[in-house]
């Protein structure tokens, strides 16, 4: 008997072993495929906010709008964090256009940020920058796409003294000036909360390891039981033949 009771309680360690061995190999698994699916969909956000940007500048420069106090509203950095904004009121996903030399303080890159303009300043074909980071205390999926000088977006970023002066006057600190075709502007930036996510997998993943520990225990219990009676039954035979 207390052989069966040994062999029973090395069962239920190892089913236990094993259980929580999967699911964290699961939880891991699910995590990263999270973690894809998340930065696929940052991906088309930023494509999509790129494309919205160069089609307003083709359109300001192709009909050769004026610069003012109506028009400026349809600039793309300005169009973008108004897009950004209202983005980010929706989804809770932080879209951001940042540059190292910026006109706009509120476009000034952090921490993060700088450094994947530094990587997309040191290696021209990357075409993504992405990594796991904190802001205010929460875990976030950070991704970038890095943004160039095109044609259009000369009349607005060459030497000072050819840019507009409505913009000179709204920003006597401008830093973004003086570019050149193919230049790096800057980058689209894509920041959303995985936490929340994570904890979502986590639970479930909980619940299905308990269950499952205690389908294991009830079935080895059954069939420890099972065995005792079936050897306890042989046992009784024997005797009985032998007597």
């Amino acid at each position: 008997m207390k052989k069966n009771l040994k062999l029973y309680s090395v069962i239920i360690v190892v089913v236990a072993i094993v259980i929580l061995s999967i699911s964290f190999t699961n939880f891991q698994k699910q995590s990263t495929l999270l973690r894809e699916e998340v930065f696929d969909k940052c991906k088309m956000i930023a494509l999509e906010l790129k494309h919205t940007r160069e089609y307003l500048a083709e359109t300001m420069a192709i009909t050769n709008m004026e610069h003012d106090e109506t028009t400026r509203l349809l600039m793309p950095a300005i169009a973008g964090n108004e897009i950004g904004k209202k983005f980010y009121n929706a989804t809770g996903y932080r879209l951001r256009q940042v540059s190292s030399r910026y006109r706009n303080p509120k476009n000034r890159p952090d921490r993060f940020e700088e450094q994947a303009l530094a990587e997309f300043e040191k290696d021209k074909k990357l075409s993504e920058y992405k990594g796991v980071d904190e802001i205010e205390s929460k875990r976030v999926l950070r991704y970038l796409i890095p943004l160039h000088i095109e044609e259009a977006c000369l009349k607005c970023h060459s030497a000072k003294e050819k840019i507009p002066e409505s913009i000179l006057e709204a920003y006597p600190e401008d830093k973004a000036t003086d570019y050149t075709f193919g230049d790096l502007r800057g980058a689209i930036s894509v920041a959303v909360p995985i936490d929340r996510a994570e904890a979502e997998i986590k639970g479930n993943l909980v619940h299905l390891t308990i269950v499952t520990t205690v389908g294991m225990i009830f079935l080895v219990t059954f069939v420890f039981i099972a065995m005792n009676i079936t050897i306890k039954r042989k046992n009784e035979t024997t005797h009985r033949n032998s007597g």
